[in-house]
């Protein structure tokens, strides 16, 4: 560090000591965004060396956003987006240009933002979002993704996942919520990826350190665009073009510009299962990142549009459907230790391949290919419910009633057990309210399934599975049970349990559900008979 840097420093840090209160009266952003001063005088190097070069620019913040913001979306929409209980995103909000359109009907469709800052935002062609963070403690996973939000757009009723989800009323509330418009009747909802995710596997593999570190993320539709930002937060002090990260943003795929008619974003980050637990709920109190809006004022015209990226496949290191056998005899021997053989068992289903839960596809690009024509279908416009290829999503096949005396068992297998998942989750959904109210991951649900070892074929393999219950009240099943209490889920409505699965082990991205088993639901009543 040179010796003028030095000294900056060393006045900033007393301006600091000194200054705080006055600053929070003042800034708005000041205690939003707690930046090391390293990454603070970083994001002032790159500002102005981007005002040197003629663009325009604007800082927003980041902000959590938990099941306690679902109140927004339901008073808007009706329904939340399927959050996840224990792991609140982090949510980009962004001031607006001075002719960027704000849409006021859906100002509160997502969340309350600082004044004249939202998280829903429109973007020009010759515009960059730039990220810069220090990342957090280690954890099972960090992802950074753009969403398209809202878009002009009609209902498709030849749409063939509209088609499946209108051939049960049991089914209405999801095609509802899948096939929504947003508080703007002329918008449909989307919340689609675009492309993959940014997460902690690709820093690593790029940039060699992740955790903890200083890293840049560039957001653009303009590959000119996505070189010159890199160039100048490579040519940061300690900088390196291995830091700094792009995800493309493709014309052909989203409407892009800043008339009511454009496409209107989101980005947000995913930080799930810290390593450890109090450092990790320390960054999510400071937040040490920021975002910056910058512009070509001079061209509106991207220069070198990014064609629309593909999706990496999915893997998997375990075909589960070795364990097919021992699952169903697992089942049956869950439903003999409650004496009820007549009831049902009801398999989950996996929302990319059942309704083709994927971003570019909910936009109308490339959907999946008719079995019989060998054409590819017609899609979109659809709800992706904020879509992640880092992840395998299962979805309960009923919904379920808790205030009976009924009692939910889920019986699956354990991907981070078979090799398939860095974590495992099942989450109880309020539906159709969609609300995540709590979370049951692997380290509570490894060893559930000992009771009934013995209905596998090698009693030693009952690690590979989970066995655990969801009621109102759980005595005598502790400690495999969680209760879902009516401040969650109030008397008479009804849940879903959705199943995640995140990274498979030496991959980028979650497992490939066709190796993947789905699990089974099973209710009964009072208690067990054994």
């Amino acid at each position: 560090m040179s010796p003028i840097k030095i000294y900056v420093t060393y006045v900033l840090l007393l301006l600091g000591a000194f200054t705080s209160g006055v600053c929070a009266a003042t800034d708005p952003l000041s205690n939003a965004n707690r930046l090391p001063l390293s990454l603070e005088l970083k994001v002032q190097d790159f500002s102005n060396a981007l005002e040197a070069s003629g663009y325009e620019l604007m800082r927003g913040y980041w902000s959590l956003w938990s099941a306690e913001d679902c109140k927004y979306p339901l008073q808007t929409l009706g329904f939340c987006y399927g959050n996840n209980p224990t792991a609140p995103y982090v949510m980009a909000f962004v001031p607006h240009w001075k002719d960027e359109f704000v849409d006021q009907s859906m100002h509160h469709v997502l969340a309350a933002g600082q004044r004249n800052m939202t998280p829903n935002y429109r973007l020009g062609e010759r515009e960059a979002l730039v990220v810069l963070v220090e990342l957090p403690p280690p954890a099972r996973y960090f992802g950074m993704q753009t969403n398209v939000f809202t878009g002009i757009d009609t209902l498709n009723t030849s749409d063939p996942v509209y088609q499946l989800l209108s051939s049960s009323p049991a089914l209405a509330d999801l095609r509802r919520i899948i096939f929504s418009a947003s508080p703007n009747p002329d918008r449909m909802m989307f919340v689609a990826s675009i492309g993959n995710s940014i997460n902690n596997v690709l820093i690593e593999e790029q940039s060699k350190e992740s955790w903890g570190q200083q890293r840049f993320f560039v957001i653009t539709p303009d590959q000119e665009m996505a070189e010159a930002m890199t160039d100048k937060l490579a040519a940061l002090e300690g900088g390196d073009i291995r830091q700094v990260f792009t995800e493309p943003v493709s014309p052909s795929l989203a409407i892009l510009g800043y008339g009511a008619e454009a496409d209107d974003f989101i980005t947000y980050i995913r930080y799930s299962m810290p390593n450890d637990i109090v450092l990790g709920e320390q960054w999510r109190e400071q937040l040490p990142l920021t975002i910056l809006r910058v512009r070509d004022p001079n061209d509106t015209t991207a220069n070198k549009p990014f064609e629309i990226p593909e999706y990496e496949p999915k893997e998997a290191n375990f075909d589960e459907h070795a364990l097919e056998t021992d699952l169903s005899n697992l089942v049956a021997a869950v439903k003999e230790y409650w004496g009820d053989q007549s009831v049902v068992p009801v398999e989950f289903r996996s929302l990319s391949h059942w309704v083709d839960l994927i971003g570019q596809h909910c936009l109308g690009s490339d959907g999946p290919p008719d079995p019989i024509e060998g054409i590819t279908l017609p899609r979109g416009p659809m709800n992706c419910l904020g879509d992640s290829q880092d992840a395998d999503y299962q979805i309960s096949g009923d919904v379920f009633y808790l205030d009976d005396d009924e009692v939910i068992a889920v019986v699956g297998t354990l991907g981070t057990e078979t090799g398939n998942a860095t974590y495992t989750s099942i989450s109880v959904n309020w539906f159709p309210e969609l609300v995540g109210v709590l979370n049951r991951d692997d380290v509570v649900l490894q060893g559930s399934a000992v009771k009934f070892k013995d209905a596998l074929a090698i009693p030693s393999t009952y690690k590979n599975f989970y066995v655990y219950y969801f009621a109102r009240d759980c005595s005598g099943l502790y400690p495999w049970c969680q209760e879902v209490s009516r401040t969650m889920v109030p008397r008479g409505d009804t849940v879903k349990i959705i199943q995640r699965n995140y990274i498979n082990p030496g991959s980028m991205r979650g497992p490939d559900p066709s190796k993947v088993l789905n699990p089974f639901s099973i209710t009964f009543y009072g208690r067990p008979k054994m």
